[in-house]
């Protein structure tokens, strides 16, 4: 964050000439360049630019495209062929690129990144899909080839060398997202404070002829695809593998912790993401793709305790494959097609999917499950641990609470069924035990040991004033630990706070209510649409009374819509006593005579807010949690912003000696 309440973004494409798709017409199969594909520069956004029946692609500056369109779910929208040393290639179906990362808002069906390296030119023919449109993807700018290191390397183990970003991109992913555990959609490109649990092996469904001097650009290509086309914060990738065997660090982020990616729609949480570069429906797996992938997740699902040979239990987060909340039978590796509509990873590379199991099994000698309960006082922690080298010994767990001595709990509760999965070791090897925390825990380490002496981490859980899900660096954290310092937030669900979730005038009545330590009302609130039972009653009533509300009609209060900034600056501003500013809003979107004008000018004179850029407020925008968080407590430690009674939790300054 930069200091303002949220951060902006803008992305645009490269223009295409008139005179060369000409050219590259009279080269093409006998199809009509329509004019509709014909644009000026700078006219196209990152919805794509429409097609017609067909049309031809300049090559020249981009380093592949993909398609977009309505309609046609299951169908060959399109077909393409490429122009390669002066010779068409046959068509290629072009069909929906399901079951990848989050859902689309636009409710467009995309097709997956055509790259294909030294083509020239591009032709498009029409089929199925309604709405057709091209979305370019640029080229790897000549510095950034220039000053790759393609020799950056990680070896996190002994014959693991992993190429690091740096080798390839320079684009960071976009810090525009909240990290809440177990969202497989805001989640993304967050760390995982419960762990791995699967891994998901694709293919990225891409030429194969290609050479080793061509994948930083194909990767570079896949980015630009994931996030200027689909909108997503980064690649949705943890890794890709490219046919010779190489391993390349995609999705930003540290590799040995466990990030989630955007690569399976409703099921990314806890998991990690693979994918080779080509395209393996019929083409064979080279054997170096095959060991590359059981090293890579071998050690990778070691880290964490899961078992490659395993199944796990994933809740999902919706999407077309399984209902929101429903949980999902995997195996802790698996194929692409497993987990959602899709053919991914291929015919002949999902053959060989039990291969990657295997020679990952042989990197994992210990391995368990486990699962965390929280309240705002305490974590249990409850589960299980084997060791492959002594599967019918109980083993012992540490757990590591900041940085205080271990506490060593042995793994020898039974465990239900856990004997007909692993009937070598027993069911003796549960442990079930409760930490205390409190606002200042940091962290909570679950780790277990083998016998050989090799450790994995089962939980390596980061608190931050007893929410998993705030990240301590983000701007709205020091409103969080305010809130719940003083008890006016228990969270939403046990652990969470949720900062991304928009705030409800309900919610927002709660908040302002119990900053002001709970004031009473003496009579009933005047709006009918309030439930008798409604945990917003009395905060409701008080607001009320006090004219900090007048409902959004005379009988209405409209408890569940949720709360722009204007209406929120209102609020606050009535809440300290209307003080009237000495000058008016600074923000050109802040029309003089706004109902919100004198209030947001207020709120700028104050220091309170910044704005969403130096010259907008965006009042017409939502509120979030950790917006409401920062402005509570940003008013809380401005004294002077008041005028009205200053409640308890107000931060009064130190006086002078």
């Amino acid at each position: 964050m930069t200091g303002r309440d949220r951060p902006d973004a803008a992305t645009a494409e490269p223009a295409l000439g008139r005179r060369r798709i000409l050219q590259l017409a009279a080269m093409a199969p006998a199809v009509s360049v329509l004019p509709s594909f014909v644009r000026a520069a700078g006219a196209t956004t990152a919805a794509g630019r429409p097609l017609g029946a067909g049309a031809v692609l300049d090559a020249d500056g981009i380093v592949g495209f993909s398609l977009s369109w309505r309609g046609g779910a299951d169908s060959v929208a399109a077909v393409v062929r490429h122009l390669v040393d002066g010779v068409w290639s046959d068509e290629i179906p072009v069909r929906a690129d399901r079951g990848h990362g989050p859902d689309d808002p636009d409710g467009r069906l995309h097709g997956p990144p055509v790259l294909v390296p030294r083509a020239t030119a591009h032709h498009v023919a029409t089929r199925d899909g309604d709405d057709l449109r091209v979305h370019e993807l640029p080229a790897r700018p000549r510095t950034l080839r220039a000053n790759a290191v393609a020799t950056t390397l990680i070896e996190p183990i002994p014959g693991l060398e992993i190429l690091d970003r740096a080798s390839w991109t320079d684009v960071g992913r976009l810090d525009t997202i909240d990290c809440p555990l177990r969202s497989s959609v805001l989640g993304l490109g967050c760390r995982s404070d419960i762990g791995l649990r699967h891994a998901v092996v694709h293919h990225t469904v891409n030429v194969n002829d290609y050479s080793e001097a061509d994948v930083p650009d194909m990767l570079y290509g896949i980015q630009r695809y994931h996030m200027q086309t689909r909108g997503w914060d980064d690649i949705g990738y943890n890794f890709v593998i490219d046919q010779f065997g190489r391993v390349w660090q995609a999705r930003e982020g540290d590799v040995f912790e466990p990030i989630t990616a955007g690569h399976t729609t409703g099921l990314n949480a806890e998991s990690v993401g693979v994918a080779v570069l080509g395209t393996f429906s019929a083409d064979a797996v080279p054997d170096v793709v095959v060991e590359s992938l059981g090293l890579l997740l071998g050690w990778k699902l070691g880290l964490h305790g899961v078992d490659p040979l395993g199944r796990t239990l994933v809740r999902s987060a919706g999407g077309d494959y399984a209902d929101h909340g429903e949980m999902v039978d995997l195996r802790n590796i698996s194929g692409h097609r497993d987990n959602q509509q899709t053919s991914c990873p291929g015919d002949r590379l999902y053959a060989r999917v039990e291969e990657v199991r295997t020679r990952a099994a042989e990197l994992v000698p210990v391995f368990g499950h486990l699962r965390a309960t929280y309240t705002l006082d305490d974590v249990r922690i409850e589960g299980w641990a084997i060791d492959r080298f002594s599967p019918s010994e109980p083993i012992d767990i540490e757990i590591v609470v900041d940085d205080a001595e271990p506490v060593v709990v042995r793994a020898s509760l039974p465990v239900d069924d856990l004997d007909l999965d692993y009937p070598d070791a027993g069911a003796g090897h549960g442990f079930d035990n409760t930490i205390a925390i409190d606002l200042d825990t940091a962290s909570i380490v679950v780790r277990v040991t083998a016998g050989d002496g090799r450790t994995a981490d089962l939980m390596d859980l980061t608190l931050f004033a007893t929410f998993i899900d705030v990240e301590p660096t983000r701007f709205f954290a020091p409103g969080v630990y305010f809130l719940r310092e003083n008890d006016l937030t228990t969270g939403t669900l046990p652990g969470l706070f949720e900062p991304m979730d928009r705030v409800t005038r309900g919610q927002m009545a709660t908040f302002l209510h119990r900053f002001m330590d709970l004031p009473p009302s003496s009579t009933d609130s005047p709006f009918e649409d309030l439930a008798p039972d409604a945990f917003y009653l009395d905060a409701v009533a008080w607001l009320a009374e006090t004219g900090i509300t007048t409902g959004t009609s005379p009988t209405t209060f409209s408890p569940d819509d949720f709360v722009t900034r204007g209406q929120m600056a209102t609020f606050l501003w009535r809440v300290c006593g209307r003080i009237s500013p000495y000058a008016p809003s600074p923000f050109d979107d802040v029309p003089r005579g706004a109902y919100f004008a004198e209030a947001v000018a207020w709120l700028a004179e104050t220091g309170i807010t910044t704005g969403t850029s130096p010259t907008t407020f965006s009042p017409d925008d939502f509120v979030t949690r950790g917006e409401m968080a920062a402005f509570l407590h940003r008013l809380a430690t401005t004294p002077e912003a008041w005028t009205a009674t200053v409640p308890p939790s107000v931060v009064q300054p130190a006086s002078s000696a």
